[in-house]
C-alpha cells in the first residue's frame, strides 16, 4: 500500500489532538521531513515525521529498517494513517521530551523545545536551523489545515482554551472542588462540562485545547496567552437552595469584551438549563480571580470564568446538566467570536 499527502493531510485536519493549536506544527513536521509525502518512509511506511523506532512505540507502530540521508536505522511503520498521527504524540510523550506540556504558549515555542530536547540531532545551530525551517513552514501548514472549514476563519489568533477547575494541585494533594448532593464532584462535573464545549467548538470548525495542569491559579491563567477565548470552567455551591448560572470576570483587569461574553455565555447556560441567568438578575460579574488576573497579562482576547449550576441543589441528572451546561459554553463562545471577527 502506498500512502497518498492529500490523504495524510484530510486525515490530519480531522484528527483531535489533545491541543489543537500544536496541529499546525505537527503538519509543519510532515511537510519538512516528508517532503510533502515525497519521501519513502512516508510512502511506504506511512511515516511522515522521520520517527525513528522506540520501545514506547509498540504498541502503534512496527519496527522497519529503512535507510535515510544520514543512514541506516530502525524506524517506525505505521499501519494507518491515524495511527501516524497518534503515534507521534505518543513519541513526544516519552521521558525524553518530558515537560513539554509547560512548552505549549505558542507553537514556537512548543517546537523549539521538542528540537532541543532531541527530537533533531547535532549542536546547538544545527537545532536551530530545524526550528526555523518549521517555523517558516507554518502559514502553509495552516493554509492546509483551513482549506475545508466551512465557516472560515472567524477567529484571530489560536482559538479557544478551556481549563478545567480544580484537579491536583502544585502540593501534589487533589482538590476536588465543590462536593456537591450528587454523585460527582465539581472537578468531575467540570471535566464533563469542557469536553462538551469543546466538541462544540470544534464542530465549528475553530481551534479549542482543554488545559488541565498542575499549577498555581495565576500560572494556569497565563497558558490563555496566544489564544482568542479563555474559558475556566466551574460548577457553584451556597446555602443548599441557591440556583442559576454566572459567568465572571476580574475584578480588576476585565474591559468590556469580558464583559459582554460574560453576559452571552450566563444568559445561553441559563436558558439551556432551564435556571436564574444570576448576571443578569444583578450579581456583580467582578470578581478577585486568581486564574483570570493571570489569563489577562497575556495577549488572550477575553477571559472569563463559568459556574455553570448549583451542585449542592439536587437536579435530575448531573451528567446531563454538565453536558448541557458545556454545550451552552460552546455556543456562547462562538457567538462571541462571529460577533468580533
Amino acid at each position: 500500500m502506498a500512502f497518498e499527502w492529500n490523504d495524510f493531510v484530510s486525515t490530519i485536519r480531522d484528527a483531535e489532538i489533545e491541543f489543537e493549536h500544536l496541529k499546525k506544527v505537527q503538519l509543519a513536521q510532515a511537510i519538512l521531513e516528508s517532503g510533502r509525502g515525497s519521501s519513502d518512509l512516508f510512502k511506504l511506511h506511512g511515516n511522515p515525521f522521520g520517527m525513528k523506532y522506540r520501545p514506547e512505540m509498540s504498541g502503534i507502530a512496527i519496527p522497519v529498517t529503512y535507510e535515510a540521508s544520514d543512514g541506516e536505522d530502525i524506524y517506525c511503520k505505521f499501519v494507518t494513517l491515524e495511527d501516524a498521527i497518534r503515534g507521534y504524540w505518543i513519541f513526544i510523550n516519552r521521558p525524553v521530551y518530558s515537560g513539554w506540556r509547560s512548552s505549549i504558549s505558542s507553537p514556537e515555542t512548543y517546537i523549539r523545545f521538542i528540537a532541543f530536547a532531541g527530537y533533531i540531532g547535532g549542536d546547538s545551530t544545527a537545532k536551530q536551523t530545524y526550528v526555523d525551517k518549521v517555523v517558516n513552514l507554518f502559514d502553509e501548514a495552516s493554509r492546509l489545515l483551513r482549506k475545508t472549514t466551512e465557516n472560515g476563519s472567524f477567529w484571530k489568533q489560536n482559538g479557544v482554551l478551556l481549563e478545567v477547575g480544580h484537579g491536583t494541585l502544585p502540593s501534589g494533594v487533589f482538590d476536588p472542588g465543590t462536593v456537591g448532593v450528587n454523585s460527582k464532584n465539581e472537578y468531575e462535573l467540570n471535566k464533563i462540562a469542557a469536553e462538551a464545549a469543546k466538541r462544540v467548538i470544534r464542530q465549528a470548525g475553530v481551534p479549542c485545547d482543554i488545559t488541565d495542569a498542575v499549577a498555581s491559579l495565576y500560572n494556569l491563567g497565563t497558558r490563555a496567552a496566544g489564544y482568542d477565548v479563555f474559558c475556566s470552567i466551574h460548577h457553584n455551591s451556597a446555602n443548599r437552595s441557591a440556583q442559576g448560572a454566572e459567568v465572571l470576570v476580574n475584578d480588576r483587569k476585565a474591559d468590556p469584551p469580558d464583559l459582554a461574553l460574560s453576559r452571552i455565555m450566563s444568559a445561553e447556560i441559563a436558558a439551556e438549563l432551564g435556571i436564574r441567568d444570576r448576571i443578569a438578575g444583578g450579581r456583580e460579574p467582578r470578581q478577585a480571580l486568581g486564574v483570570l488576573s493571570g489569563a489577562e497579562d497575556t495577549d488572550v482576547r477575553v477571559a472569563v470564568l463559568a459556574e455553570v449550576y448549583f451542585i449542592d441543589v439536587s437536579v435530575p441528572d448531573v451528567v446531563d446538566w454538565s453536558t448541557r451546561g458545556g454545550q451552552a459554553i460552546g455556543r456562547a463562545i462562538l457567538k462571541w467570536l462571529r460577533a468580533n471577527q
